[in-house]
């Protein structure tokens, strides 16, 4: 493998070979980040120009079959490599597949950032990189795992972004969790939700929106005991416990208004059941232990359910 530095100048040679089908000019070409000497093919993107090596370009299942053709005798040229201008691909999308092409150290060591995942999932997914596809959907369900209980504060920023991407690259096992996590923001905090309506489709902004008014009514459901839907987990307590566990549901289950964040309704849910309901006294033990059954049956079928509401499911 190259190293970073490896063969790797600045700045390409003041001067170059010229064709009478090079367009590109000297400056352009002085902006390059990866130039490489003894590169023998140039990429071009958005105006930056990157002179790398055919081999590393073999990762990839679409350059791989390119590559093998013929070349036409008068492509154009840039210091005698052939030049591949990528006019619908993004920079700064390729500063990252070439990072983790010539610098994968620096690459899996540097921290994460959603920009950095989704201009590897989009190249990777589109040139059939399947290497560099898979680490970028390692590392989507870090952040939207497919088990929404162990969703986690990293869910909500670009959650939205999140749904895009998932759409055009074919990831749909992160939909359940990027639309619960921005079902949950308040939009009015101007907050990540508050953007999202630019990067939803209008059929993605309708699944939302009735994602979070069947969210609204299974919260309802719980807090007055009209817990209809199938499996709903309706086994009878005394009237006094029941009064008393509705309450302490109303008021542990408020949500805070200065908050960005809305009901987190699983995970609230959730950890009831794990930790126990801090401040709940029912009068009788029978009560109290059907109750808590009540709680993990809560849990597994809004968890069952959340897809279902986002109409995720056929």
């Amino acid at each position: 493998m190259y190293s970073s530095d490896e063969h790797m100048q600045a700045f390409p040679p003041a001067k170059r070979q010229r064709t009478s089908h090079c367009r590109k000019s000297e400056s352009s070409i002085e902006q390059s980040r990866f130039w490489f000497t003894d590169g023998d093919i140039v990429i071009g993107v958005e105006g930056q120009l990157w002179k790398i090596h055919q081999n590393k370009l073999m990762c990839s299942v679409i350059f791989a079959d390119m590559l093998e053709l013929p070349q036409p005798t008068d492509i154009e040229r840039i210091h005698g490599c052939p030049l591949v201008n990528l006019s619908q691909d993004s920079a700064n999308d390729w500063i990252v597949v070439l990072t983790w092409m010539y610098q994968y150290e620096k690459f899996t060591n540097q921290t994460i950032i959603f920009d950095t995942i989704a201009g590897a999932l989009r190249l990777s997914n589109k040139y059939d990189i399947a290497e560099l596809r898979q680490w970028s959907i390692r590392q989507l369900f870090l952040r939207w795992p497919q088990d929404l209980t162990k969703m986690t504060y990293t869910a909500f920023p670009h959650a939205a972004e999140a749904i895009r991407l998932a759409r055009e690259c074919n990831v749909p096992e992160i939909l359940p969790a990027s639309f619960y996590a921005l079902s949950i923001l308040r939009w009015s905090h101007l907050a990540d939700g508050g953007q999202s309506h630019l990067h939803l489709s209008p059929s993605d902004l309708r699944c939302l929106i009735v994602g979070r008014e069947h969210l609204q009514d299974h919260l309802y459901a719980i807090l007055t005991g009209a817990d209809e839907r199938s499996g709903g987990h309706t086994t009878t307590i005394c009237a006094c416990c029941e009064n008393a566990s509705r309450t302490w549901l109303t008021s542990s289950l408020k949500p805070d208004a200065s908050s960005p964040y809305g009901v987190w309704l699983l995970r609230n849910l959730q950890l009831f059941a794990a930790n126990g309901c801090s401040g709940l006294s029912l009068h009788h033990s029978r009560c109290d232990v059907i109750f808590r059954l009540r709680i993990s049956g809560f849990v597994q079928d809004l968890q069952e359910a959340i897809p279902r509401y986002f109409m995720l499911q056929a």
